[in-house]
């Protein structure tokens, strides 16, 4: 081992270690990208059909964008007021909202004792709801003014992700081509084909994932609406949102739901458990195998932990991005693994019925 050889070792070594060591205070700017990237991949296919309407590129991205950037701010301004106006009630006045879950507790409790015929407690006493709900109140107050930062920095990183996404789709085919240059000429075909089916994949789940929450978020709102229940659209919009996060957001959408209809009144709270559920059945069993036919092909019990995984490294940001990062990698798994082992493994011959099998086949003398 000569000296220049450890040099080097040592210098690439210290150089991943710093390229790591920058990734990690930068990993905010990092995901930033990840989802601008994402988001594109999801928009191209609407940029590609008002390309064969001869609508100009830059036009058709601009457009795209921004019919994104109005519904969402649109629908934001929908959404928030209802809600920051309720909680700043409850953070004002702790009595108003210990008050309801009292209420709802005593419904609850004379209504299953009307079906059951016998006498039901839930074991709770309204003074330990009292205290319960002071501390909550109290974290609430003390968490506030970094919650308002928090939604302020949404609001700048959604900026954020729609100008990395502009400047993505001006930029992706010499970024493309960058990239393919970066492999050998026999393997650039293939390279081709894994960012092609990368980028094909993520825009369809994605896609699938957005068409999933606006139809269940649309039926909800108008249910809700047709019995009345108060502050329908922020309730179906979080149960929407929920709902984008695989397995387990349907059952955290009906909960949120619930809870948030629960501050109104005990007989909106069970409207809204029944129809969320309801909706959860057709989105779990009709929606979701239709629509996202072309989307990830795990094992429920995996999705369950990529999920898990990216809630804890991301929250939940890392939660919607787990399903399509774990999507990536396993096709990177599939052409640069699976693939080249299969293709190592080729038939021999037939013996008795059976097809024999040669790792390493021979190369045929000459």
């Amino acid at each position: 081992m000569t000296l220049a050889f450890i040099f080097k070792a040592t210098l690439t070594i210290f150089v991943a270690l710093a390229l790591a060591y920058v990734v990690a205070l930068t990993l905010n700017v990092w995901v930033s990208v990840l989802v601008a990237i994402v988001v594109a991949s999801a928009l191209r296919k609407p940029i590609l059909r008002l390309r064969e309407w001869r609508v100009p590129q830059p036009v058709a991205v601009l457009t795209v964008y921004g019919i994104l950037a109005v519904s969402t701010f649109t629908l934001l301004v929908l959404v928030l007021p209802p809600v920051v106006n309720q909680l700043t009630g409850y953070l004002t006045n702790e009595d108003r909202l210990a008050n309801r879950i009292i209420t709802a507790k005593n419904w609850i409790e004379r209504t299953a004792t009307d079906l059951t015929g016998s006498p039901f407690e839930m074991g709770i006493e309204s003074e330990n709801i009292r205290d319960a709900v002071t501390d909550l109140l109290q974290q609430l107050r003390v968490t506030a003014p970094s919650l308002l930062g928090n939604a302020t920095g949404f609001i700048g990183e959604f900026i954020l992700i729609i100008a990395m996404g502009l400047y993505w789709m001006s930029t992706r085919e010499r970024a493309e081509a960058f990239l393919v240059e970066l492999t050998p000429l026999s393997r650039r075909p293939q390279a081709q084909a894994i960012l092609n089916e990368i980028e094909t994949g993520l825009g369809s789940y994605v896609r699938s994932i957005v068409l999933v929450s606006v139809l269940v978020g649309s039926a909800c709102f108008i249910i809700l609406t047709i019995f009345r229940i108060p502050n329908a659209v922020s309730i179906s919009f979080f149960y929407a949102v929920a709902t984008a996060i695989p397995i387990i957001g349907g059952l955290i959408g009906v909960v949120l739901a619930t809870f948030l209809a629960l501050l109104s009144s005990p007989s909106a709270a069970v409207i809204v458990l029944l129809v969320t559920f309801f909706l959860q059945q057709v989105e779990n069993y009709w929606l979701t195998p239709r629509l996202m036919s072309q989307g990830s092909d795990f094992d429920p019990l995996l999705v369950v932990v990529f999920v898990s995984m990216g809630f804890t490294l991301g929250g939940v940001t890392g939660g919607l991005l787990a399903i399509p990062v774990a999507g990536t990698v396993s096709i990177l798994v599939k052409h640069l693994i699976l693939e080249p082992r299969k293709a190592s493994v080729t038939p021999t011959r037939i013996d008795g019925g059976v097809l024999l099998l040669n790792e390493h086949p021979e190369l045929p003398k000459a």
